[in-house]
């Protein structure tokens, strides 16, 4: 990238750039139907960070052009190109909140670097995360709004891990707004580097989650695991990627979801293992459970090969709730709402119990908890169909 003296450039030429692009393409749906491009011209001033956690450099993208020009146009843009699609240069060129997390090499931060990130007046917000050469960080975001907002939003994610990085990322996502909520995580890991991606997806409204990895280096390693919660007439779309283009590399994705009430949740995982990529190996996982009439739900495994040498496996399965469950706890004198909230609990726990970090499993199982609320407004208290 040319070198950048404002962020104003970069927006501005963003905004030139988004009427020629085309939208992502995402399976089983069509972004056209959603409301997308409806934001005022008038964005709100970007505000300055600038900060240290020990070691780590955390300041807002102004600054970052600033102080670390050299590092910071080098990397932006390396996992999420510019003009990656007509979606990611309107929020670019609309954009209210950059952050630039820098971990350098040799590093580790032996505390969680935790941040969250309010979308109540900052509409969209994207945070560029680099870890140094052998550097190692746990980290953990929370999105969230106050209140649902009438526009889009959008977060932007890119993640680069040099060569024997380790990250472990956990993210709680909450966003709220009756039009659009467009999730875009994008990552390059280098040779040899390592990053546990667990996220829970409980958003309101339309919501897409487009997450991609691209294992560019040799033995560099992607696990993804994601638990998603539609309820009400919320609908979530996952679409997960992992890229294998290095030799000996490991992409996994592992995804759980619900749908209840009237939601609807679709879960894609794709998987491709690249030419030249021996010995790499690619799995995925896609299980989804409806609770209702109601609710809608897919589950899509993909997997794209190209190379001989490699392992390569997915499962999928769309269940509604077994009702010989339902009556087995309500013959033990558990009301059918709470036989409900067990089940459904039980089947993403599948997911949850693997999370090692008992911080991000906990706070997960509070958000499902508080999802699964809403059963009890159903005010169903007699049997199963």
């Amino acid at each position: 990238m040319q070198a950048i003296h404002h962020i104003n450039e970069l927006k501005q030429a963003a905004y030139s750039t988004y009427p020629q692009l085309s939208l992502p393409k995402i399976e089983r749906l069509n972004l056209n139907q959603w409301q997308l491009f409806d934001n005022p011209e008038n964005t709100p001033e970007i505000p300055s960070i600038d900060q240290k956690q020990g070691d780590i450099l955390i300041c807002d993208f102004q600054t970052a052009i600033e102080k670390y020009p050299d590092l910071f146009i080098n990397y932006l843009g390396q996992a999420l190109p510019l003009d990656d699609s007509s979606l990611s240069a309107y929020h670019l060129a609309h954009l209210s909140q950059g952050l630039f997390i820098y971990v350098p090499e040799g590093y580790h931060h032996h505390e969680k670097l935790e941040w969250t990130l309010d979308f109540s007046k900052q509409s969209h917000q994207y945070l560029l995360l680099v870890l140094g050469k052998r550097s190692q960080l746990s980290y953990l975001e929370k999105l969230i709004n106050n209140t649902p907002s009438d526009f889009s939003q959008s977060y932007s994610l890119e993640v680069i891990l040099e060569e024997g990085a380790k990250l472990d990322y956990q993210a709680i996502d909450q966003m709220k707004s009756h039009a659009s909520n467009i999730l875009t995580r994008r990552s390059l890991i280098k040779d040899r580097a390592i990053v546990n991606w667990t996220i829970g997806a409980f958003n309101e409204g339309n919501s897409l989650e487009d997450f991609d990895c691209k294992l560019s280096g040799l033995a560099a390693e992607s696990y993804l695991n994601i638990t998603a919660i539609s309820n009400l007439s919320n609908h979530q779309v996952i679409d997960s990627k992992i890229n294998n283009w290095g030799a000996h590399s490991i992409g996994h994705i592992k995804q759980y979801g619900a749908a209840i009430e009237s939601g609807r949740l679709s879960m894609n995982g794709i998987g491709k293992i690249h030419k030249n990529a021996k010995l790499a190996d690619a799995q995925q996982e896609n299980r989804l459970l409806m609770l209702s009439d109601g609710a809608r739900g897919d589950a899509n495994p993909i997997l794209l090969i190209d190379e001989f040498e490699v392992t390569a496996g997915h499962a999928a399965s769309i269940a509604q709730v077994d009702q010989e469950q339902l009556w087995y706890l309500m013959s033990r004198g558990i009301p059918l709402i709470q036989a409900k909230f067990l089940v459904i609990r039980g089947f993403l726990m599948q997911s949850v119990s693997q999370i090692k970090d008992p911080t991000i499993r906990q706070l997960l199982l509070d958000q499902l908890d508080i999802k699964l609320q809403s059963l009890t407004k159903e005010g169903d208290h007699h049997g199963p169909a």
